[in-house]
């Protein structure tokens, strides 16, 4: 990341006052002519009139040369590109570049400059977003568009924006084509259906009448069809360039009082896209053919990116008239898929976003597991809770692996601490997005956070059992699609509970909330839940389901089965749709167990048989944990943290009502030191 430089260029600045530097590019009527500039220091709370600009550095290569002060700097050829086209023919420009106006040589003064960025950004005159064309390597309509294809795409989004109707009219004739065939195509199956019928059916001709009534009113629909090479030149603006994907100009699009997109000579203000996406429900009436040309709103997808910087920027607003806060989970989880060349950055870049002071150290000389590490622990601090730890969107294949970055060895004494966010990953939240859903533990744990040498962690709360052995297969993980894979869960039935709990409702198959252990079962493989919008399962929901799905299981246990049987809509587990893709959404990463103690459980890799299942202070939800050997002398015992869990009948432990269950199981508090 790092550039070769004359080590003369850069003097100190005075941290002080403080001080930054700004790149006044020389003007040249030549498009060729050599980029010359010099660099100019100022104090940052009375700066001149300058410009900032944000841009993909892409590949760290440094082979073009520019002029600064009279000395060589080499600079990427994106961003070489990109100060030819920004410069004037007659005038000279001010603009804020990191790349120029920091020393990246030194850690303590980029380490210093990114505690300044929310006001760097704040103070420029506008924010001036290079999209392309990079003109050192070979142009495409995708990765680098040509600066025609990005004009194109422009003038197609102010056309869309200003409700231009030569734009406008051949999509909305699309789409009433695309809604006419659609009804028509419903129309012939339901007459068709009728004409099988010996006798009218009131219900089909009903259906009919109204289906009939929709063609006659397609025509005024007041919706719109983009065709391909329109969803192909909006996307190359505001999807395919790599400056899209980059973190660090998600806190500076955040930040900056006017943007401009700027594609080689065209342009584009950011209010035109703002102004769109805020004229509901007109921008939700755009749809675009995705896969298997499936029709679907654009703004979820060709603006998903530009969407989110939109609602960050309101945010900001709000956040200056100290009419919201702006939280720092909230900011890191809304950019997780963003990417930055150093780890360390999915944090430093984003926090000039966060309102309020928030006590990370923002320095180059810590390792990136330290810096996740006290980030972690900074937002239990701000939250006073777990929710970072049980229902972080950064998500692994284990929840304590850890990675290098050029400083520290996976196998050495520096890793990630399990319980710590690795900020480095995407992921998702598996199960529990809707936090208001499940109360496993109390709702708050004691802050600040009391750590041991940065990466041991205090917490309290109540050890509910350790899983028993798992059964079906040598290792946990999603279940082995097969033929028959539908019915998984009552395979998973067979070899737990028998199948006898379907048939009896005695108390010598109840589970200890005192209901049947068939019911408890199914339920726990839906986590208590219907989808969606996800929420808790009622009482009636479960009398209904409970007795369709028992008869329909009795039935599935004597039809026979084999290769050669074909499942079909009608043959699922579960009658409900909503309990069904709540069914759905769990099968692919969790099974089934049972704790020594009896409790129903749902786990996830890569938890074990042995390992225990715990509320903690402030988790919403159960965790996995695993007991370390402990070879401190210490009283607390150590744990990994391994998962989340489900628990069937303890997901609302940590309210009052949890008193009588915690007595029949004899659970007591304890604490826990997680590494």
């Amino acid at each position: 990341m790092a550039e070769m430089r004359e080590p003369t260029l850069y003097g100190d600045l005075d941290t002080s006052v403080p001080e930054i530097r700004l790149f006044a590019l020389l003007p040249s009527p030549q498009p060729n002519a050599p980029v010359v500039g010099q660099l100019q220091i100022v104090p940052l709370q009375s700066p001149p009139p300058y410009e900032s600009l944000s841009y993909a550095w892409g590949a760290p290569e440094f082979t073009e040369p520019i002029i600064v002060n009279e000395q060589t700097l080499f600079v990427t050829p994106n961003l070489d590109s990109a100060l030819r086209a920004l410069r004037h023919e007659e005038k000279l420009r001010l603009l804020w570049i990191d790349a120029i106006c920091i020393n990246q040589r030194s850690p303590q003064e980029r380490g210093h400059q990114v505690t300044l960025m929310r006001t760097i950004y704040s103070q420029c005159e506008r924010d001036l977003l290079w999209l392309g064309p990079n003109t050192h390597v070979e142009q495409t309509h995708y990765m680098n568009p040509s600066e025609d294809l990005l004009g194109e795409g422009m003038q197609l989004m102010r056309g869309i924006a200003d409700k231009d109707i030569s734009v406008l009219g051949v999509m909305g004739h699309k789409w009433t084509a695309y809604k006419r065939n659609r009804i028509e195509r419903f129309l012939r199956i339901l007459k068709r259906q009728q004409s099988e019928k010996d006798v009218p059916d009131a219900e089909l001709a009903a259906k009919i009448k109204q289906r009939e009534a929709e063609l006659s009113g397609a025509a005024n629909d007041s919706a719109w069809l983009l065709s391909y090479d329109e969803q192909t030149a909006l996307e190359r603006v505001l999807t395919f360039p790599t400056v899209w994907n980059r973190l660090w100009v998600m806190q500076e699009l955040s930040l900056a009082p006017k943007i401009q997109l700027v594609g080689g000579r065209y342009t584009l203000d950011w209010d035109i896209i703002s102004g769109f996406l805020g004229d509901t429900p007109y921008a939700d009436a755009f749809h675009g053919t995705y896969s298997h040309n499936s029709v679907q709103p654009c703004v979820g997808r060709i603006f998903e990116i530009v969407q989110k910087i939109d609602h960050q920027r309101r945010i900001m607003k709000e956040v200056s008239a100290e009419h919201r806060e702006s939280k720092l989970m909230d900011v890191l989880a809304r950019f997780r898929d963003t990417e930055s060349s150093d780890p360390r950055d999915k944090i430093f870049g984003l926090l000039g976003l966060v309102s309020g002071k928030v006590n990370i150290e923002i320095s180059y000389e810590l390792t990136t597991h330290q810096v996740f590490a006290s980030v972690t622990a900074a937002i239990i601090n701000e939250s006073g809770n777990l929710d970072i730890i049980c229902q972080r969107p950064w998500t692994s294949n284990t929840g304590f692996v850890s990675f290098t970055d050029g400083q520290e060895s996976s196998t050495g004494q520096d890793k990630l601490p399990s319980w710590a966010a690795d900020f480095s990953t995407g992921g998702q939240i598996h199960l529990f997005a809707q936090r208001s859903i499940f109360q496993a533990g109390r709702s708050s744990c004691k802050v600040p956070c009391h750590m041991m040498n940065g990466s041991v962690l205090q917490t309290k709360g109540t050890v509910l059992g350790p899983i028993g052995p798992i059964l079906q297969q040598d290792s946990v993980g999603p279940p082995q699609q097969g033929a028959d894979s539908t019915w998984i869960p009552l395979e998973w039935l067979k070899l737990y509970l028998g199948c006898d709990v379907l048939s009896s409702s005695e108390s010598d198959h109840s589970y200890v909330t005192g209901e049947p252990a068939f019911t408890a079962f199914w339920r726990t493989l839906v986590v208590d839940c219907v989808a969606y919008p996800m929420t808790r399962l009622t009482k009636n929901q479960v009398e209904e389901e409970d007795s369709a799905i028992r008869a329909r299981w009795l039935q599935k246990l004597t039809e026979p089965s084999g290769p050669e049987t074909k499942p079909s809509h009608d043959d699922e587990p579960f009658i409900s749709p909503g309990i069904h893709a709540m069914w759905r959404r769990i099968t692919s990463d969790w099974v089934f167990s049972i704790t020594t103690n009896g409790l129903y459980v749902l786990i996830m890799p890569p938890a074990k048989e042995g390992d225990i299942i715990a509320c903690l202070d402030g988790g919403k939800v159960p965790v996995v944990l695993r007991p370390l050997e402990d070879t401190s002398g210490g009283e607390e015992k150590r744990y990994q943290f391994i998962s989340v869990a489900y628990v069937h009948g303890l997901m609302d432990f940590g309210t009052e009502d949890s008193t009588i269950l915690r007595e029949k199981l004899g659970l007591e508090d304890q604490g826990f030191w997680l590494v």
